[in-house]
């Protein structure tokens, strides 16, 4: 018998390695524990698509984690380790009116590194109808298409207002194919009105706001009939600072005093955001400028942190 004890053990490791390896692989394909590849996200834009906007978290890390720091006491709050390995490549929103169907087709796209099921289950367990009460989210929610790749789809209808300003107001536009995102940044929105899409889906989703709080189309439809693009850039030089790039593109076409004007606009919403942040503890700086028929503004906004609650302090701190 103790001629084949050897043998008694290796049969233990031999059972214990496979058994750790099986189990391992079972995990894996529950959690997605091993890293995922990358997928680029053009597949999921489309020649109707008006609005891309795309975060690259991973190039957010230090500012997460000071946000994290803010808003969570140290025993809740993951590590700049496991952030690093955790968050996402690349989450982004693209969205594309359909005037046949008078819908908005909206498609969330995320690229994981890892954990890909956690956050679809995260996403499906939370009432993002509610959240976001505009858009007809698909039933089965936010789904793993593959290794790498979560989507969440929906849709928004555009009223007969809308629908009827657009018409009118772009009937004689054609656009082809989709503006490219630049890239590079942590975070990059382009909304391209060259055929009114971007308009349409702004009021679709009730964000064209008058005095009354209440969605108000014919009141901004002859401000973005001067519109042609709208790309705004945010990047983080510091874990508690965003630099923010709001750049408005003219038609080709228009008269020379129409930049002045959405100057102008774009100056009071800057200035209206400078004193909620203020209220709030963080400041803005910057101002804006034209360059023939483009409108530029640069800004740094300083104090991220004061804008997540506070984590409650222990008794006695």
């Amino acid at each position: 018998m103790k001629k084949h004890w050897w043998k008694v053990l290796l049969a233990v490791v031999v059972v214990l390695v496979v058994g750790g390896i099986a189990a391992f692989v079972i995990a894996d394909r529950k959690f997605a524990i091993l890293k995922s590849p990358p997928w680029p996200y053009s597949p999921y834009v489309t020649p109707d698509t008006r609005l891309q906007l795309a975060v690259w978290p991973e190039r957010a890390t230090d500012t997460v984690t000071t946000l994290m720091e803010t808003a969570l006491p140290e025993n809740r709050r993951p590590s700049n380790w496991v952030l690093q390995r955790v968050l996402p490549r690349q989450t982004a929103i693209f969205m594309a009116p359909d005037m046949a169907r008078a819908m908005v087709d909206i498609t969330v796209f995320v690229n994981d590194q890892r954990l890909g099921p956690v956050f679809r289950d995260t996403v499906n367990s939370a009432n993002i109808a509610k959240s976001v009460p505009t858009v007809d989210w698909a039933a089965e929610g936010m789904v793993l298409e593959q290794r790498g790749v979560l989507t969440l789809r929906g849709e928004a209808p555009i009223d007969p207002l809308t629908m009827q300003l657009t018409q009118e107001t772009w009937s004689k536009d054609e656009v082809t194919e989709a503006l490219p995102l630049e890239g590079g940044h942590a975070a990059e929105m382009v909304l391209d009105n060259r055929d009114g899409g971007a308009f349409a889906i702004l009021s679709a989703l009730e964000l064209l706001q008058g005095d009354q709080g209440k969605n108000d189309p014919e009141f901004f439809v002859g401000m973005f009939a001067n519109i042609q693009a709208i790309r705004i850039l945010a990047d983080l030089p510091k874990p508690e600072d965003a630099g923010i790039i709001i750049r408005i593109e003219c038609r080709p076409e228009v008269e020379e005093d129409i930049p002045g004007s959405l100057q102008f606009f774009l100056d009071m919403g800057i200035n209206q955001a400078k004193k909620t942040l203020q209220a709030r503890g963080a400041a803005v700086t910057g101002a804006s400028r034209i360059e023939g028929k483009t409108i530029v503004g640069e800004y740094t906004i300083s104090g991220l942190d004061k804008l997540v609650p506070q984590h409650a302090q222990p008794a006695g701190n």
